[in-house]
């Protein structure tokens, strides 16, 4: 073998051999930083105002959501403060209290609310939703500030567009780290939100 050519073949299976032993990170963003920041926050309370509409109905309440982990809390209240129902959600378990203590269990916790409100709310997408966080299977659209601008759901069974949620809006008392407008439509079904407060245990 020609000493050149032994000696470009030594320089390549250096370089190889380098390549194989090294790992180079993947660059991170602005918006991957964004993710991490929210994929941290499991544990909190979110109030405002949400209006339910459909051809059916229109429902306008106060809300109350509780996330701990994989479990939440839902109250939905009148101008008044008359509770209208509660929701409490595991993975595993829905249970449903009306607004006059009739008890009302289900596996799932948006089928449970459907059925027994017609309200439709993607409950088990929204522990991801509410903070502006997509899920893994989400086509997404950033805005000029690298945070959630829109997100759009496809139906697992039928490929066909499901919730399509935009964010209008983000909180300033969580330096834009939260939402604090959300508008959401599925079909003849939207759910606008309107986060007031944002509240993390001490």
């Amino acid at each position: 073998m020609p000493r050149s050519l032994w000696f470009t073949l030594s320089f390549l299976l250096g370089l190889l051999a380098l390549s194989g032993c090294t790992t180079v990170p993947a660059p991170t963003t602005e918006w991957d930083n964004h993710q991490a920041a929210l994929e941290d926050i499991n544990n909190f309370t979110a109030k405002g105002k949400v209006a339910f509409i459909s051809p059916e109905q229109r429902v306008s309440a106060n809300f109350l959501w509780k996330q701990r982990d994989d479990e939440l809390s839902l109250r939905l209240t009148n101008f008044l403060g008359t509770t209208l129902l509660t929701l409490d959600a595991t993975p595993n378990m829905a249970v449903l209290v009306d607004g006059e203590g009739q008890r009302y269990v289900d596996r799932n916790a948006s089928t449970l609310l459907r059925n027994l409100t017609g309200v439709a709310l993607p409950v088990d997408e929204m522990t991801q939703w509410i903070k502006g966080l997509p899920t893994e299977k989400n086509d997404i659209t950033l805005g000029g500030d690298n945070r959630l601008a829109f997100l759009s759901e496809n139906s697992a069974d039928t490929n066909q567009p499901g919730w399509q949620v935009e964010y209008t809006a983000y909180d300033a008392n969580t330096d834009s780290l939260l939402p604090s407008r959300i508008k959401m439509n599925q079909n003849t079904q939207k759910v606008n939100l309107v986060i007031s407060e944002w509240i993390f245990p001490q």
